[in-house]
């Protein structure tokens, strides 16, 4: 029979969540390469995307669609943490959802050579350091959950250690573009670090998700952002 992995391993797991996420990149790198001589940029931009959901079963974007749901509940903590709970996605949800994939496939689009490769290498990697970033020192919502055992063991020692190999894996990329999206990652994780906490009082594996998925569109953007001022530059 197969056993679920102790709280504390899955806790420890978390320090390479940064390089999965630079592995995912990697492989999109790969992707976009193949599939250069077949389509335009906009169709291998809107195809990486699904590869990318696909790849980590829509998890963290289920969490941000709970989380944009959950943000309807206005005041209400107790409302907002049933709705939490709750697996279907409402309508707040799906135009969260639906705005983040459109910004993901439009900023990558219009993303060509060096500037691209960076976006597809350090944006899944940033997002899942977000995702540490964020829960480190927080409270865990739900006794049970996604991130319970996430947060089962010492979770500032496990980001300090994904935050180090996230370091490690954007050195041999380092640049302004790269720097920007760092930038970026770090305010989205600050910005939803300090509204969880005064929201909700904690995170969930809902928040993390939501965390994740908002920092990768950052970085996107930020890249993006310095394409363009490249190319406003030399002309």
């Amino acid at each position: 029979p197969t056993h679920a992995a102790p709280p504390e391993e899955v806790a420890d797991s978390a320090a390479y969540f940064s390089v999965v996420g630079f592995i995912l990149g990697a492989a999109l790198i790969v992707e976009d390469f193949l599939l250069r001589p077949l389509f335009d940029p906009a169709l291998r931009s809107v195809l990486l995307v699904v590869s990318l959901t696909v790849a980590t079963g829509c998890l963290h974007l289920d969490g941000l669609g709970d989380t944009a749901d959950a943000l309807s509940a206005g005041r209400s903590r107790e409302r907002a943490l049933e709705i939490l709970r709750d697996s279907r996605i409402g309508n707040y949800g799906a135009i969260a959802i639906f705005f983040v994939l459109l910004l993901k496939c439009v900023a990558l689009a219009g993303l060509a050579g060096r500037y691209r490769w960076l976006a597809l290498y350090t944006a899944p990697g940033l997002a899942r350091w977000g995702m540490i970033a964020s829960s480190t020192g927080l409270t865990y919502l739900r006794a049970e959950g996604a991130g319970s055992a996430l947060l089962a063991g010492d979770s500032k020692r496990a980001a300090l250690a994904c935050s180090a190999l996230t370091t490690l894996g954007l050195l041999p990329v380092l640049s302004m573009p790269t720097l920007a999206g760092v930038l970026a990652a770090a305010f989205v994780v600050a910005s939803a670090r300090a509204f969880y906490r005064r929201w909700l009082g904690g995170v969930s594996g809902d928040l993390l998700g939501a965390a994740g998925e908002l920092s990768e569109v950052a970085v996107l953007l930020a890249v993006a952002l310095c394409a363009r001022l490249a190319a406003a530059s030399t002309r």
